[in-house]
């Protein structure tokens, strides 16, 4: 499916189709059968989330299709919403095209998965082999881990959680089962974990409920030191049981011998923890110098930096256009000494009015997104939709989008998204992302940004300077008599947004983001 049906959707929901797309849009839903899928879904949303806000739906904390159908009622809530999206459509002259379209039904399967099995929860000063970026938050798939330097704490989904010290090489094979290769790990296994199991190249440990710690030398050599509790090492078609207190130490000529346990040997799950606070405040020290330095940076048109508590969002730029908060509440940002904001309801919202007309602008924010994104989410949406005024958000399913209107006169009006996909997948929910759009006239291109690394890049087919004026971040316009806009509130938290009358270049994004990542 390609970038046209879902501009002339979107435009079609707006109520901003002239009579060439209309026509444009009949044609692709009669002959492509990926677009009429796209439509129908469209329109049942719609349909859910008109119901919703009747009463007649239950709410629900996500919209999507498949989630939308199981809060009706009942099945004939269900049918009179199915009805009303062919009826819609027929309206415009489509019902033959939906008509040939497979079953609703089917695509309801289409539901989003998950294939992680853990995820790391604490990390200090970790140095991963070629380059990988895991942090704090990282859901971690089967597969091979490879840390290079640094502390990390790894939490599986059975409720098992590891500490891997320095230099490590581990393999998740499921989330109650792991192979250390090499390296120094910690383990706690707590009842609900009973059977985790980690195996090293002499024997494999089978966790009765327990903390233990090992120790895998790069030459083949193995120790097992048991904290608290039991464990079963099997080895050479025989188990054996050491309890607390005790240990095993195996050499590489398979040479085995009982030893003591040491607690103090290995880092604790209280020594990671401190250890992580001590790096945030540090990290958040940092920030704080940085963020000095930009109050009278002359490329910055506005900047919000959420570090103030009041209903009023200072701008610490130049231009000294504050924002108010309408709704959103305070909360803690990437560090737990941070302020932010959090957005959860259709009300929450920042008013700006940002003055000045850019031939290049830099969108920047951190931000954490607590909802799957099946429908549009305001990062920053001019009121209205008029021509160059931007609207900068996330779309379904997760994509971050900059949009316009064409500068074209007459009925048609045209509408051009730049799109990056997938920059929030499921993995990313409820994990703070460094997001960044350039639009630069001079280089003739809009570039998207996910964590300091470019995705996506297109040439800009509406030369035009942007203007902002009044504005919402974290939604979309104000009602004005009776009217009605479309639901596009964010969800989840916001704590840094800086507008850039400048096209920054790769290596300043990514910079932005290594030196100020949580």
């Amino acid at each position: 499916m390609n970038d046209e049906i879902l501009e002339l959707i979107d435009a079609h929901r707006d109520g901003g189709l002239s009579a060439e797309q209309q026509a444009r849009l009949h044609e692709l839903l009669k002959s492509d059968p990926a677009a009429r899928r796209a439509f129908v879904q469209e329109q049942m949303l719609a349909a859910a989330f008109q119901l919703e806000t009747s009463g007649m739906m239950e709410p629900a904390p996500e919209p999507r299709v498949v989630e939308a159908a199981s809060r009706f009622r009942s099945a004939s809530l269900w049918r009179w919403a199915a009805a009303a999206v062919v009826i819609f459509s027929i309206g415009l002259g489509l019902g033959g095209a939906l008509k040939r379209t497979p079953p609703l039904v089917a695509n309801l399967q289409d539901e989003p998965v998950d294939d992680g099995i853990a995820l790391v929860t604490q990390s200090v000063d970790a140095v991963w082999a070629g380059g990988r970026q895991l942090r704090a938050d990282s859901i971690l798939s089967a597969g091979r881990l490879q840390l290079e330097s640094g502390l990390v704490q790894i939490e599986f989904y059975s409720g098992a959680r590891l500490i891997l010290d320095g230099k490590v090489d581990l393999e998740l094979v499921s989330a109650n089962e792991a192979v250390c290769h090499a390296g120094r790990l910690r383990a706690l296994a707590p009842p609900q974990a009973r059977g985790f199991s980690v195996t090293a190249p002499q024997f494999k440990l089978v966790d009765l409920g327990t903390e233990f710690g090992m120790e895998v030398a790069s030459g083949g050599g193995s120790k097992v030191q048991v904290f608290d509790g039991e464990v079963e090492l099997h080895a050479s078609n025989q188990v054996h049981r050491v309890l607390g207190g005790a240990g095993v130490s195996w050499a590489s000529s398979g040479e085995r011998a009982n030893i003591t346990a040491d607690p103090q040997s290995f880092p604790s799950f209280d020594d990671v923890r401190d250890r992580t606070r001590q790096q945030s405040q540090q990290r958040y020290a940092a920030w704080q110098k940085w963020n000095r330095t930009l109050a009278n940076d002359p490329r910055i048109a506005v900047r919000y930096d959420f570090e103030s508590t009041s209903r009023m969002l200072p701008d610490s730029g130049t231009a000294q256009a504050h924002g108010l908060i309408i709704g959103a509440e305070h909360t803690n940002g990437r560090w737990a000494e941070k302020e932010a904001l959090e957005f959860k309801r259709p009300s929450d919202r920042v008013r700006v009015d940002i003055p000045g007309s850019y031939d290049a602008l830099t969108f920047t924010a951190w931000i954490r997104v607590d909802a799957t994104p099946e429908r549009h989410m305001a990062l920053l949406l001019t009121d209205g939709f008029e021509v160059a005024h931007p609207h900068w958000q996330l779309a379904p399913p997760g994509d971050l989008r900059l949009g316009l209107r064409s500068p074209s006169t007459g009925p048609k009006r045209e509408t051009i998204n730049y799109n990056a996909p997938d920059v929030i997948s499921p993995g990313r929910i409820g994990v703070w992302t460094f997001v960044a759009t350039v639009y630069d006239r001079q280089g003739g291109r809009v570039k998207h940004y996910m964590n300091g690394r470019q995705v996506a890049s297109a040439p800009i087919r509406f030369d035009q300077p942007l203007t902002i004026g009044s504005a919402e971040i974290g939604n979309w316009g104000v009602p004005l008599g009776k009217s009605t806009y479309p639901v596009r509130n964010f969800v989840g938290r916001m704590d840094e947004f800086t507008l850039w009358k400048v096209a920054l270049n790769s290596a300043e994004i990514a910079e932005m983001h290594r030196n100020y990542h949580p």
